[in-house]
């Protein structure tokens, strides 16, 4: 089946999630959203790129320039490695042991309510009774810093490495042409499946529900590492890219802004001898004992809401479930299963529903846009305006046939060939491994939760231990 192309001219109507605060926008809203309202450029992979910034204010993030110190002068920083909704984080010097960490600093707004500290303690003391706890990205120190936009927690951790999405992110590429190796990427959503049944499904863990099982929060773990100088940082990750920051109103701006803004490191480009086979969960800010979950839903990204979450706010163990099947699908294949180019929960929904068929009651009467795109049915419809469809059906088994099916010879990677991370461009799924896929993720991504299959038989499914020979030996 040919991959649809659809128009992507829906609607989009903010979900009460954590956002970028740092991602693409520009517009005349920017100047009224926030006392500062700031936006740096630069000339970046051939494109223009527009930086919102105006959450450096009061409650907002601390901002960070190269060279700074903090924890009286133990930890100085070096690079940026992203930012998150609530956070920036940092690759930093400690410069009593002389290693490398990546140093997290949280808004001042978050560092009032945030669990991570909570959690990443619990943890850490039932790391003897819990081994997979090993398998989490631990915190070394911990401290609080005054500043500008008042006080923020900081967390030090490890410097361990990039993150699944960081891996498969290739800019002006087709989506999923830079896809993990077959075997590498079934080893590493089998291993992500086990952590989470060991940190959430086991009761003697008081029950810890996740709610971001997203592949921007594992990390694949980098070797010999603590043996880079300062010289070797910037000699594998480049010099810190620097942007100006000025004001919409062209006046100076206050101290709440940093003097300017630092783009994040792109850890991917690293050569594959400095990568392991191993991941680790990171970012516990979204960690709930499930015994006092959130009500609101806890802040799921669109891409990988179970629809219980989004109509009802409410999360468990089982929309855990969901994410983790949009996850696994997303290790394999290189690009998210319900992708949204737009950022509106509408254009989500209507992925879901291509894919997976209508949604049940009372969720599809509550689903004010479904009459733009599909009939009383769940089809889509027979007729369009101006001739245009909206929308198409797009089944499971279609999108995991066409894994790889975008692959050309004008696709341009960073890294040589034969780089053994990385599935050869070109190559498919065979129809062995197709039909396990599909019948793996149709039993984790149904729309009732309690049909959803536990962690404990996702981790005996069969396509898991499918041989290579059985797998991605298919060249399109």
């Amino acid at each position: 089946m040919e991959r649809p192309v659809l128009p992507e001219m829906l609607p989009s109507i903010p979900l009460n999630t954590a956002t970028r605060a740092e991602t693409a926008h520009i517009g005349p809203d920017v100047v009224t959203q926030a006392p500062i309202a700031a936006i740096a450029t630069h000339n970046h992979d051939d494109e223009v790129r527009f930086v919102q910034i105006e959450n450096y204010r009061s409650g907002g993030f601390h901002p960070v320039s190269i060279g700074d110190s903090f924890a009286s002068g133990r930890y100085r920083i070096l690079h940026k490695l992203g930012f998150g909704g609530f956070s920036t984080v940092w690759l930093a010097r400690d410069e009593h042991s002389h290693r490398l960490v990546s140093l997290k600093i949280i808004i001042e707004e978050a560092s009032k309510t945030s669990n991570e500290l909570k959690i990443l303690q619990y943890l850490k003391e039932s790391a003897i009774r819990h081994p997979a706890c090993g398998h989490i990205l631990s915190v070394l120190d911990h401290f609080t810093i005054e500043g500008p936009n008042c006080s923020h927690t900081c967390l030090v951790s490890p410097f361990d490495g990039p993150d699944l999405a960081q891996i498969s992110h290739n800019p002006s590429q087709p989506a999923g042409s830079r896809r993990l190796r077959g075997s590498l990427a079934r080893k590493l959503a089998w291993s992500r499946s086990w952590r989470y049944l060991m940190l959430a499904i086991t009761a003697d863990l008081a029950l810890i529900l996740h709610l971001d099982l997203t592949p921007s929060n594992v990390l694949i773990q980098l070797t010999h590492v603590d043996s880079w100088s300062d010289q070797d940082v910037y000699e594998l990750l480049g010099f810190p890219v620097q942007d100006q920051v000025r004001a919409w109103s062209g006046e100076v701006h206050g101290q709440s802004a940093p003097k300017y803004l630092v783009e994040p490191a792109i850890l991917s480009k690293l050569e594959s001898k400095w990568f392991t086979e191993k991941a680790l969960l990171v970012d516990l800010g979204k960690y709930f004992m499930l015994q006092a979950p959130p009500t609101n839903g806890g802040g799921i990204p669109m891409s990988y809401c179970a629809r219980e979450v989004y109509f009802k706010g409410k999360a468990s163990v089982w929309s855990d479930i969901w994410a983790l099947g949009c996850t696994i699908f997303e290790i394999r294949a290189g690009e998210q299963l319900f992708a949204s180019f737009l950022g509106g929960p509408h254009e989500v929904i209507r992925h879901i529903v291509q894919t997976l068929g209508k949604l049940p009651e009372p969720w599809w009467s509550s689903w004010k846009l479904r009459d733009a795109f599909f009939d009383e049915h769940g089809k889509p419809r027979k007729s369009w305006p101006n001739d245009i469809p909206m929308a198409v059906e797009y089944p499971l088994i279609a999108h995991i046939r066409d894994i790889g099916s975008e692959d050309n010879e004008n696709i341009v990677r960073s890294e040589p060939d034969g780089n053994p991370i990385f599935e050869p461009l070109g190559m498919r799924l065979t129809e062995a491994e197709v039909e396990a896929f599909d019948d793996l993720l149709h039993k984790v991504l149904r729309y009732h939760p309690e049909q959803r299959l536990p962690v404990k038989e996702i981790l005996k499914h069969a396509w898991f231990t499918i041989s290579s020979e059985d797998s991605s030996a298919v060249n399109g």
